[in-house]
């Protein structure tokens, strides 16, 4: 088989080719066949590869380095991912101007071409790539264009050939889309099946000049298997008739049996593998775990008989029977998720006077059955109506949701409705947060689920099952087989090799069909949402019989609009008799298929949603519609930054479980017994209804004590049974994989920390669920290995505080108990409980269940020939000691915090939980000494177990409310000798409120350098989530500047026109104000998103993975609907961000990555060294006898990622990626303002002082949009208070003590005072300075005043002299004027005549000018250089407290100012680090232990 290689060729010849073989392509089109060039087309091709081929064997190969390859951590220099700015993403500046994303609108393309209407499909992308060209062009890739080309040669009555070839030149020449293996792959597969082999072929050699392989099309989704058989004939026939393209057709026909027989090979093994496996005697010689022979036979358990349990177990069912094992029954699983529940609903409505079918069957089960026909009925009708709608174009308002209501069959759709609403009606759990279920009781609220939850859940629902009824149809067995050996490569560790990893990666990404799945807008949603659940209204009814009436048909749900807290809100609640079927019949926990372990090795992560379950993508991160999160996920992924990330999650994933039977057995028991025994609840609810007190009208507290009393009964009572049930479900699914294989696929959030996708039972679930799993393979104990077995044994027990030699000592003085739990783990006599019944001693560990298995698994190993040659299963853990403070000691190099989590080595571990008791136990008692009423109370009564919830969750951010809450469930546990509460209800919240103030004093105390460190976080996560950009801000300043300019002309012209009597037409107004115009909308929102902060805070782990905090405050969006006005929020809306949040969770959160990372590093590296691994976040599990080894393993990966600078590198990720941030901070500015009473004593400081008048227009908008964001952040104005802008303060001082104190300086030579380094120095220069400038000011308005007045007397007494002597008559003495000495002496010397009077009055004027101008430099006035003292409420807050206390003291003249503005973005520095050495967890027993 001539090599793929062969036929990559260069890019250039590929420019070279391709025209010719488009023209060869179309002329084929036109005759049916190909002209004869296409051999020597083929030919070239072939000799050209060949000589390619021989280049590339004598080529020199690169030298590898695997380590470089194989780096699991990120260097620091590696650039980070960066964020999108709102005001520059084209599909986010296109929803706010259409309303509608760019995806959205072509999921109504991807509708038409579901409903065959091709035709107006291409109009729409057509008509979009008209009207939006960049956006189309940013957003739109192959995949869409390939949706179309299916289309066409799907159309009816004929395929459309001819216009698809036209389509696939259109969609490069003109479109710049570069065709994919997916593009050649429905246009080969089309061809071929309209019989048209010529022109295949001919696209075959242009898909292979591509760059694009066969194995790669027969990987497209896009192709059945009926294709896939159709162009392997076709190449059959060039075969064996010699037509052209032999070698082409046989290069194809390799490609094919290659995958056929890797197929096989794969499908064999696993074939002859479960073939083993499923034989009667599998588990026992594979696994070893049962001491019995045989396979497990399935036993009778006293099930709840309620809708959810009987519909696990139809689903479950499958697992019982031996028609399909393996990769095949996985497939049927996943496919039967409603499917399963459609049919029991159909068998119920035949056979519904069956006797044993209503033994058989909940009440509630045949009740919702009897909703499916006319519900069916209905869909059928409605999906009817929105075909006419479709064809005709008549009712555009059932047109904008009908194209999509049709797409699902209207049974499955039925189904799915009444499942939903059933199982979001059976409890308010995960519905409404505490304190919404809280106002429904407090309020009498009829209680059942919000409208506008059912209604989104529901529609989410029907889409997602859209969708996966969509990519069943895609598939064919070559994907299949391509998952499989991905598969297998995982399960050999090769792909666990990072070189190999990204190389595969790669490839996959080139290869995978990325197909185009439709978004459903927002009003689609919520319009299909709310018709299903009105159709469900009309048609659910329910038998209801009254006193003394006949039984007749009520609605089985209601719908009304109630108030609640102020607002008014839509609620479905169910009727009165539907709700008491709840009480003993629950849909809340319903489990399909696809909830459930996998019976194979799950997929691969190979990109950010190609992994886990074998037939459906999903993404590999929880996302709750965060469109802005899967944004950044897919270009991480595409930029190939998740691949240590998927190869940590696909290391837990390819864990291998099995199921403990004799555990098992004893749960069984319990189970059946109905008695509350370790952690399972009784069948029924026991505790006492509290009675109401005699005084309970007359006494207010008795009252309220009553009511808590209670609410709290009724609360325990809804908790019981919903436990019970999930008791239920987890031991059904257990029962029914006992005799198969389990894998629990992961994924994660986003911070990276991984989490199993089967909910309901996993490893991360209670004791009971951990204590029912064990690993499928096991492994020779070793004398090592049952050290480890002992010392795990021992810390089940609670001992885990106890030194190593300790622990096994506990293990030993209790062989003897610990050999008879395992003989007998429930004794008759005790499940009975008959007088005098011993309880076993197992149950009384911290974690029972694990507690039994581990005793029988050392019982096991103990009687065995050979304990060290023992086989054993059991997952050994290693704990972590409060891992979250490890970190932080580890980052700040803590020695002390260091010490008390067991970083350090030491003899023996140390108890921080202990350490912070002790703490406060010195708090209580010192408040106790003192008389407080709450330490009297809680003195000597505090345990471990109290504080140590809120010491675990305090590091991941737990608020004071949230401890308490945690303080109060453990004040309520404690109880007396009695079984009577300690602590009085009435009194439990202010004891908790208290203690928790007191731990989390004793945490500062105790863990200073964590405090700071804690501290810094919280300071940087606040300053970035205020920020915006630099040139986000200039824009804004702009947009508003020129918004008051067209206003101010627009108020001109209107006052201008209504002077004139006449009015502005609609061009006039646009010209004066453009913003009015097209895209307003859009600028409207822009604007008032400006007001806010939108930047979130945002870094990279050290694996990579960029981490962005999703907080924000959502938009909230209305929309109308047949059952309500409905409000939902708008995802797709840029958001402002909730700054409290994206503060306070920054710390959990960034520890939370880090404790992520370190659990990826060590996976992987486990699973390298041959370990089975397993990992409940901070506690790693694997075989008794390879826990050295993961010790290893666990203490190298910390070390090596601590020994990089995390913060360090976190605060310069930090100052590279919001380098152009500004961030708003207040200011006070030092203001100084004298003036002088005649006296020349000083007067007060002017009342108000305002800027406004002398700002720039820029700094005005720039200080109110500082303003607005401060406000938006709900931020503290700090120590000066106040809210209004440039408020001065009000301050009393001495007038006259400072007028004394001032004095005259000389401004030409004084020199300034840095503030920084002397700040009342500064300051009292200011005034000295601002009281020289006074001074002086009003010497130079007195003497210029005095020279005025002189030149004024001067000048008029010589006019008048002049006057007199013109007349020429003796003026008597009285009348005589007399002149000064100058004048006098000027007229005597006849040097002022009448002719020369009015230069010499010019003169005199120079003079008094000249005299005038030197008073400024004899009293200098003007200061050149900058006085500014501006002081920075963030930054500065200690000066400013001490600048207003010397105010205040009358040390002072100035006034204090208040104003905002935006300044640069700038971190603390870290705080200082200790000197611990990290390399000393390296040595330190007890580091996980």
């Amino acid at each position: 088989m001539m090599s793929q290689l062969a036929f990559k060729v260069s890019q250039s010849s590929v420019r070279l080719l391709r025209p010719s073989a488009r023209i060869v392509t179309r002329a084929a089109v036109g005759s049916g066949r190909l002209q004869n060039g296409s051999l020597q087309t083929t030919r070239f091709l072939s000799q050209h590869a060949k000589l390619q081929s021989l280049q590339l064997a004598e080529a020199p190969k690169p030298e590898f380095n695997y380590y470089e390859e194989n780096m699991l951590l990120v260097s620091p220099s590696n650039s980070f991912l960066p964020l999108n700015d709102y005001r520059k993403d084209t599909e986010q500046l296109h929803y706010m101007h259409t309303g509608k994303t760019v995806t959205e609108q072509l999921s109504v393309m991807q509708s038409c071409l579901f409903n065959g209407n091709t035709e107006q499909a291409q109009r729409i992308l057509v008509g979009m790539y008209q009207l939006y060209p960049q956006a189309m062009q940013e957003v739109v890739d192959v995949a869409i264009h390939n949706e179309i080309l299916s289309g066409l040669f799907r159309a009816k009555p004929r395929p459309l050939v001819s216009e698809a070839l036209q389509w696939y030149d259109v969609m490069e020449n003109q479109y710049a889309i570069e065709p994919n293996s997916n593009t050649f792959a429905v246009l080969i597969g089309g061809f071929v099946n309209n019989g048209m082999q010529n022109v295949a072929l001919a696209l075959m050699q242009e898909m292979l000049r591509n760059g694009y392989t066969i194995h790669g099309m027969l990987l497209s989704s896009y192709l059945s298997d009926e294709d896939i058989r159709k162009i392997e004939n076709m190449a059959k026939d060039v075969v064996n008739k010699g037509e052209d393209n032999v070698e082409l057709a046989s290069m194809l026909l390799g490609e094919v049996k290659s995958a056929e027989d890797n197929i096989s090979a794969i499908t064999g093994d696993s074939a002859e593998q479960e073939s083993v496996e499923h034989a009667p005697v599998t588990l026992d010689e594979l696994a070893g775990i049962s001491n019995k022979t045989g396979a497990y036979e399935r036993q009778q358990l006293n099930s709840t008989n309620v809708a959810g349990i009987m519909q696990l177990k139809s689903t479950l069912e499958s697992l019982y029977l031996n028609e399909l094992h393996g990769y095949n029954l996985q497939v049927r699983l996943e496919n039967d998720t409603y499917d399963a529940a459609l049919a029991r609903y159909r068998e119920i409505n035949e056979k519904r006077n069956d006797p044993l079918l209503s033994a058989n069957t909940s009440a509630l089960r045949r009740l919702s059955a009897s909703w499916l026909p006319k519900l069916e009925s209905m869909i059928e009708e409605e999906q009817q109506r929105c075909q006419v709608a479709m064809e005709g174009h008549s009712d555009k308002d059932r047109l904008k949701y009908g194209r999509y209501f049709v797409q699902l069959d209207a049974s499955k759709m039925a189904t799915v409705t009444i499942l939903e609403t059933l199982r979001l009606n059976a409890t308010s759990n995960g519905l409404h947060s505490q304190s919404e279920r809280q106002n429904l009781l407090n309020q009498k609220a009829s209680g059942g689920v919000f409208a506008s939850t059912l209604v989104t859940k529901l529609s989410k629902a029907i889409h997602n099952e859209i969708r996966f009824e969509q990519m069943k149809k895609r598939t064919n067995r070559h994907v299949f087989g391509h998952r499989l050996s991905l598969a297998r490569l995982a399960t050999s560790g090769k792909l666990f090799n990072m070189a190999v990893r990204r190389a595969k990666m790669r490839e996959h990404r080139e290869h995978s069909a990325d197909l185009f799945l439709d978004e459903w807008g927002l009003d689609t949603r919520i319009r299909i949402g709310s018709l299903l659940v009105s159709m469900l209204l009309e048609s659910a009814r329910i038998p209801e019989r009254r006193d003394g009436e006949a039984e007749h048909m009520v609605p089985a749900f209601h719908h009304k609009l109630e108030f609640l807290n102020g607002r008014r809100h839509g609620l479905v609640y169910p009727s009165s008799t539907l709700r008491e079927l709840f009480k003993s019949d629950s849909s809340s926990h319903a489990v399909t298929a696809r909830h459930l372990p996998m019976l194979v090795p799950p997929r691969p992560w190979m990109t950010y949603n190609s992994g886990g379950y074998l037939t459906r993508d999903e993404p590999c991160m929880r996302i709750n519609d965060g469109s802005e999160q899967l944004r950044l996920l897919k270009h991480a992924s595409n930029e190939d930054r998740l691949s240590t990330v998927l190869a940590g999650l696909d290391a837990l994933g390819m864990t291998r479980w099995a199921i403990n039977r004799p555990v098992f057995e004893a749960i069984r028991k319990v189970w059946n017994a109905g008695r509350e025994i370790a952690e399972i609840p009784a069948s029924t609810y026991n505790e006492p209804e509290p009675v109401k007190p005699a005084d309970y009208d007359e006494n207010p507290k008795a009252r309220i004590k009553h009511h808590l009393e209670t609410r709290e009964w009724m609360n325990g009572r809804a908790n019981q049974h919903s436990q019970r049930c999930d008791c239920n479900y987890k031991i059904e699914i257990a029962q029914a994989f006992m005799n198969h294989p389990m894998y629990f696929p992961h994924n994660m959030d986003f911070r990276g920390r991984a989490y199993p996708i089967p909910p309901h039972f996993n490893h991360l679930g209670n004791d009971m669920c951990r204590g029912l799993l064990t690993f499928h393979e096991g492994r020779p104990l070793t004398e090592r290995g049952m050290h480890w077995l002992k010392i795990h044994l021992a810390n089940l027990f609670g001992k885990d505080k106890m030194s190593h030699d300790e622990r096994i000592a506990f293990v030993e003085e209790n062989k003897a108990k610990i050999m008879a739990a395992a003989d007998d783990p429930i004794p008759a006599a005790f499940l009975n409980d008959e007088p005098g019944a011993v309880r076993p001693w197992w149950l009384d560990a911290d974690s029972p269940w694990q507690a039994l298995a581990a005793c029988i698994e050392y019982t096991d190993a103990v009687r065995s020939p050979d304990p060290a040659a023992y086989i054993s299963h059991l997952h050994i853990h290693q704990d972590g000691t409060c891992n979250g403070l490890q970190h932080y000691a580890a980052m700040g190099r803590d020695s002390k915090g260091a010490h008390e989590v067991n970083l350090a080595t030491s003899d023996r571990p140390q108890d921080v939980y202990s350490g912070i008791l002790r703490v406060a136990e010195r708090y209580v008692n010192e408040d106790a000494e003192l008389g407080v009423e709450e330490a009297l109370q809680l003195k000597n009564r505090l345990t471990r177990k109290i504080v140590k919830q809120t010491v675990m969750t305090n590091v991941y951010g737990v608020t004071l409310m949230g401890a308490k809450e945690q303080i109060i469930a453990r004040l309520r546990e404690v109880k007396d000798e009695n079984g009577a509460h300690v602590f009085d209800i009435m009194n439990l919240s202010k004891l908790a409120l208290y203690l928790a103030k007191k731990i989390f004093a004793s945490l500062g105390e105790m863990f200073t350098q964590a405090q700071e460190t804690q501290n810094w976080l919280n300071e940087s996560a606040r300053r970035i989530s205020s920020s915006m950009t630099r040139a986000a801000l200039a824009d804004t300043i702009k947009m508003a500047a020129d918004a008051r300019k067209s206003s101010a002309r627009l108020r001109t012209a209107v006052k201008q026109a209504k002077a004139a009597g006449e009015t502005l037409d609609c061009d006039e107004v646009l010209e004066l104000w453009p913003d009015l115009g097209p895209g307003a909308m859009r600028r409207k929102r822009l604007d008032t998103l400006a007001d806010k902060p939108m930047t979130p805070v945002a870094w990279t782990t050290p694996l990579g993975m960029t981490v962005l905090q999703p907080y924000r405050k959502m938009v909230t969006r209305r929309v109308a609907t047949n059952l309500q006005n409905i409000n939902v929020h708008d995802v797709n809306m840029p958001a402002q961000i909730n700054s409290q949040k994206q503060k306070t969770a920054f710390p959990p959160n960034f520890v939370h990555s880090l404790d992520a990372s370190h659990m990826v590093l060590s996976a992987i590296e486990c699973k390298v060294a041959g370990l089975v691994f397993a990992s409940v976040h901070d506690s790693y599990w694997t075989h008794a006898c390879d826990v050295d080894k993961m010790n290893s393993i666990l203490r190298e990966q910390f070390v090596k990622m601590h020994k990089q600078p995390i913060m360090a590198n976190v605060k310069a990720e930090f100052e590279q990626r919001y380098s152009d941030h500004m961030v708003p901070i207040v200011v006070w500015d030092y203001v100084n303002s004298f003036s002088f009473e005649k006296n020349g004593e000083l007067k007060g400081s002017q009342k108000r002082l305002s800027k406004s008048g002398h700002e720039k227009q820029a700094e005005q908008i720039e200080a109110d949009l500082a303003r607005k964001h401060i406000e938006s952040c709900d931020e503290t104005e700090g120590v000066l208070g106040g809210t209004d802008d440039l408020v001065q303060m009000q301050i009393e001082v001495n007038d006259q003590k400072l007028a004394e104190s001032m004095e005259v300086v000389d401004l030409t030579s004084i020199e300034l005072i840095d503030p920084a380094q002397d700040l009342f120095g500064a300051a009292r220069q200011a005034d000295l300075i601002a009281y020289t400038q006074s001074v002086n000011g009003n010497r130079i308005k007195d003497e210029r005043r005095a020279l005025m007045k002189t030149y004024r007397e001067r000048v008029s007494q010589l006019r008048k002299y002049m006057t007199q002597m013109a007349k020429k008559t003796a003026p008597s003495e009285e009348d005589k004027i007399k002149l000064c000495a100058a004048e006098q002496a000027a007229v005597d010397s006849k040097q002022v005549t009448q002719g020369t009077l009015v230069k010499y009055i010019e003169n005199l004027k120079a003079e008094r000018d000249t005299l005038i101008d030197g008073l400024d430099a004899k009293y200098p006035v003007k200061f050149d250089r900058s006085l500014a003292i501006s002081i920075s409420q963030r930054d500065d807050k200690e000066q400013l407290e001490q600048l207003e206390t010397l105010i205040k003291q009358g040390k002072l003249a100035g006034r204090l100012v208040k104003g905002h503005k935006f300044t640069e973005l700038t971190f603390d520095d870290l705080p200082a680090q200790g000197d611990f050495d990290i390399n000393q967890v390296l040595r330190s027993p007890y580091f996980f232990s």
